[in-house]
Parts: structure tokens; C-alpha cells; sequence
């Protein structure tokens, strides 16, 4: 039988807010891929728009893996929140300029908060307590 979580509303408004702007990010990633990449024909938005899909999918994997407070969630949390800064940041640069200003920060809020959210529900992998 598993144990009720408790969680903390702070906490419980950051993953939620987290997980809308991963979705967000997400479907113009994928208006990138298909408007411009495959139906434009077009290769360069064509990998950004993949790139970008996948950042915002694992953004909203590390959202859910931190909801449900699963094992390894805080680690999946830092590397989501370490290829959606990095790649946003990339995208948001001239001349191509693939991801706006509004984007760009949107993904560094939703990244900061999934990393203050890893940092504070951090739970060993192995399930053997922390020292």
C-alpha cells in the first residue's frame, strides 16, 4: 500500500507551473518541426525543432518524476534542466533566432525551478538513506 503524499502548496505550484510551461515549450517546438522543418522543408529549424521537442519532453518527465517523488527524480530533474537552458539559450542567438525572448525565459524559470525542487526533494536512488 503506498503512503499519502504531502507536499508543501510551494512545491506543488512549482511542479504544476513547471509542467505547463514544459508543455508550452513544447508544442512551439513542435510547430518549428513540422510548419517550418518538414512541411518547409527547411534543416535547420527541422533539428531545432526535434532538439527542442525533446528538451520540453524531458522537462515534463523530470515535472512528473518530482510529483510523484520517484527515486532518481532529482537527478532526471538537473539534466532537464541542464539541456533546456543550454539548448533555449542556443536557440535564442542570432541569426537564426529559432526561440524568442518571452521562450527563453520562460524555459530558464521552469529550469530554476526544477532545479530548487530537485535540491529540495532530493531522495537517494538506491533507496538507502543519504548521510
Amino acid at each position: 500500500m503506498s503512503r499519502p503524499i504531502t507536499r508543501p502548496p510551494l512545491v506543488s505550484l512549482a511542479v504544476v507551473a513547471a509542467a505547463v510551461i514544459a508543455i508550452a515549450l513544447g508544442f512551439g517546438a513542435v510547430q518549428e518541426l513540422v510548419v517550418r522543418g518538414v512541411r518547409g522543408g527547411e534543416p535547420q529549424p527541422l533539428a531545432v525543432g526535434a532538439v527542442g521537442a525533446v528538451a520540453s519532453g524531458l522537462l515534463l518527465a523530470a515535472a512528473a518524476a518530482l510529483w510523484r517523488e520517484a527515486a532518481g527524480a532529482s537527478r532526471l530533474a538537473g539534466v532537464a534542466a541542464a539541456v533546456s537552458a543550454g539548448f533555449h539559450a542556443y536557440a535564442a542567438l542570432p541569426p537564426h533566432r529559432n526561440v524568442g525572448p518571452a521562450a527563453l525565459l520562460l524555459a530558464l524559470a521552469a529550469s530554476a525551478a526544477l532545479l530548487w525542487l530537485a535540491r529540495r526533494t532530493h531522495r537517494p536512488v538506491s533507496g538507502v538513506p543519504a548521510s
